[in-house]
């Protein structure tokens, strides 16, 4: 196995997470169907410029952090997780603004696929006590929707420093070609000691492969949400990970100082 270095993520990193989130999430069929029928540019393009919230903005605001590891042997980033923190309350209305993304597909995408997920998937850490004023969060599949804003702070804060939205899981990519070797969980204990600096839960939206990591790192199901492919694809109905066919969504929260360890995650709820 090349070595590896956990480093702080910087606004240049852009374009090389950009890619690693490509090939990540080429293999989620949900994922596919929100693609629909974009070309590879447009997808990186797309994606370049809805995650520029998160690795640009967020970072030169202060209220986001991104950590990458790279492998020594060729310097090129291999996974990255992104963390939000509790905006601080001068935040101009502005700078919020520029904290969330439509996600709104590109001509070719498929719009319904991005849809569901505001209405179903979005919510579902509010059902679990999710409380933005109060909470970390953090996930595999997440994303700030510019009409349902949550966000984030790189450095624990001093006590009593007022705070709206809590802190928040901002992705979790790792290529394919190096999963299986531990790096997200290197990069998922990095954003857990940042977020019990904060003293607070920490919540996550997880698709089915980060979930099981998730549950490893000591948090616990608090809902989930099934979809059937074929609502967004009718070539992938029948074609999710569960019995019946389905995918599933998790929610998922960690209490203050939990412990990782390895677990059974029950898949059939």
């Amino acid at each position: 196995m090349p070595p590896f270095t956990l480093l702080p993520g910087t606004p240049s990193d852009l374009d090389e997470m950009v890619l690693v989130w490509i090939k990540a999430m080429d293999r989620d069929p949900y994922w596919k169907t929100w693609m629909g029928a974009m070309t590879d540019s447009q997808i990186f393009e797309w994606l370049r410029g809805n995650l520029r919230y998160r690795i640009v903005t967020g970072v030169e605001l202060g209220v986001m952090q991104t950590w990458k590891m790279v492998d020594e042997t060729n310097g090129k980033i291999v996974a990255w997780a992104g963390l939000s923190l509790p905006w601080p309350e001068n935040l101009t209305d502005e700078e919020r603004a520029s904290l969330t993304s439509s996600w709104l597909p590109s001509e070719g995408g498929n719009k319904s696929s991005r849809d569901w997920y505001v209405d179903n998937v979005s919510p579902m850490v509010g059902a679990g006590g999710y409380d933005r004023s109060k909470h970390c969060r953090k996930s595999n599949l997440d994303f700030q929707f510019s009409k349902r804003s949550t966000s984030p702070t790189p450095n624990p804060a001093p006590a009593n420093t007022p705070f709206s939205p809590p802190p928040v899981r901002q992705g979790s990519m790792v290529l394919p070609t190096y999963q299986r070797q531990g790096l997200m969980t290197v990069l998922s204990e990095k954003c857990n000691s940042i977020a019990d600096a904060y003293g607070v839960p920490t919540y996550a939206n997880a698709r089915p492969g980060a979930a099981r990591m998730f549950y490893n790192q000591g948090f616990e199901v608090c809902s989930v949400r099934d979809a059937e492919l074929g609502q967004f694809d009718e070539g992938l109905r029948g074609k999710g990970e569960l019995a019946n066919g389905e995918t599933r969504f998790w929610a998922m929260r960690r209490e203050v100082g939990a412990k990782g360890e390895r677990r059974i995650l029950k898949w059939e709820i």
